[in-house]
């Protein structure tokens, strides 16, 4: 007999739910409470999402969304800051390591279960193909966005069915340095995205899109998915996720943590003391380097970004390792090669040599 796994299929949910439910059922499958799962849902209004190691004012434009009433919520996983609304179709996979359909490294956990998705593109007439690490592709244009992330001993892999998409006002609630700019970044995020609707002209329906995806999880995983409502115990746990996840703490993490150094950004240098901050991109996303130098050793740092760094809350841990390290830029690399080595660190396409040039730039 097939391993069976659950499907959780709903219609629109409250927004900020649609990110907590995935947190509290890998919460769940972790304590051996849930069974492994996979959810389909759409938001019941836009929100903005923003990636576990981003910090909020550097990315989304406040202002804005709160002029627009939009819901804003840090998830569990890396990545970038989203505009998310109900013309998009989440999936989100949640499974024990243990089970032998779910590959231990990101790069192959992204190839085996976007599998699925890539064949409902093809079998509606869109010729998408999966490029690593986690894209889905038409022409060399992105037609869903995707990421990943454990909890414990539990996979987490997300992404989307794109039937339309707000092209204008996803770039609205970035913050940006100028109106110039924004403009640009909107006129490439069109040339390099696309949806259902325009490679159709029309889109199909929802419903045959969501039994199209779940026939080709149930042929990729080789599993049935049986629909079952969720328990006691686990709708406990997301209303606990969900007021988490609502909590300017939660929201705030990463300025919360950092408070002292991010007070002292406007510090003037002087002699022994610098304070540095820089931007650098990698293929695996983008590092942002916060760094306090005293008698060229790290003093303080906060490293953010929208790249991913498996698990989590590591980062945080290798922040810590860092302070008091001489600046230079092979030791660096040396103790972030160890701290990757000792901690089982997976950030694809981001290598300690990228965070060491960040932080070396920072501290110049």
């Amino acid at each position: 007999m097939r391993t069976k796994w659950r499907l959780l299929n709903y219609e629109s949910i409250d927004a900020i739910r649609t990110q907590a439910i995935y947190h509290a059922i890998g919460l769940g499958v972790d304590k051996g409470i849930s069974l492994n799962t996979i959810i389909f849902c759409k938001p019941d209004k836009p929100l903005v999402c923003i990636g576990y190691h981003q910090e909020l004012e550097k990315e989304v434009d406040l202002d804005y969304c709160k002029k627009r009433n939009y819901p804003l919520v840090r998830r569990i996983l890396g990545g970038g800051a989203v505009y998310l609304d109900s013309n998009q179709l989440f999936y989100q996979i949640i499974a024990n390591k243990s089970d032998p359909r779910v590959p231990g490294k990101v790069e192959n956990l992204f190839e085996n279960f976007l599998k699925a998705p890539t064949r409902t593109y093809n079998d509606i007439g869109i010729p998408a193909t999966y490029r690593p690490v986690n894209d889905i592709e038409v022409n060399g244009r992105k037609i869903s966005g995707n990421g990943a992330g454990e909890i414990g001993e539990v996979s987490i892999l997300t992404g989307n069915i794109i039937f339309d998409f707000n092209f204008d006002e996803m770039v609205r609630i970035l913050k940006v340095p100028s109106e110039k700019f924004r403009d640009k970044l909107s006129n490439s995020l069109k040339e390099r995205m696309t949806t259902i609707k325009k490679e159709l002209n029309y889109a199909p329906s929802e419903y045959f899109i969501r039994e199209l995806l779940r026939k080709n999880f149930e042929d990729v995983l080789q599993i049935p998915l049986i629909e079952e409502e969720l328990s006691s115990e686990e709708l406990d746990l997301i209303d606990e996720v969900e007021e988490t996840y609502k909590s300017k703490t939660w929201l705030n993490m990463i300025e919360n943590m950092h408070k002292n150094l991010i007070n002292k950004r406007s510090v003037k240098v002087s002699g022994s003391f610098k304070i540095g901050e820089i931007d650098y991109k990698t293929g695996g996303g983008l590092i942002r380097v916060l760094v306090e130098v005293l008698d060229e050793r790290i003093k303080d740092i906060m490293i953010t970004g929208d790249f991913w760094f498996i698990p989590l809350q590591n980062l945080e841990k290798l922040e810590k390792k860092l302070k008091g390290t001489i600046i230079s830029k092979e030791i660096i690399v040396d103790k972030i090669e160890q701290f990757y080595k000792i901690n089982k660190i997976q950030s694809p396409l981001v290598t300690p040599d990228d965070l060491a040039e960040t932080i070396m730039r920072a501290s110049e």
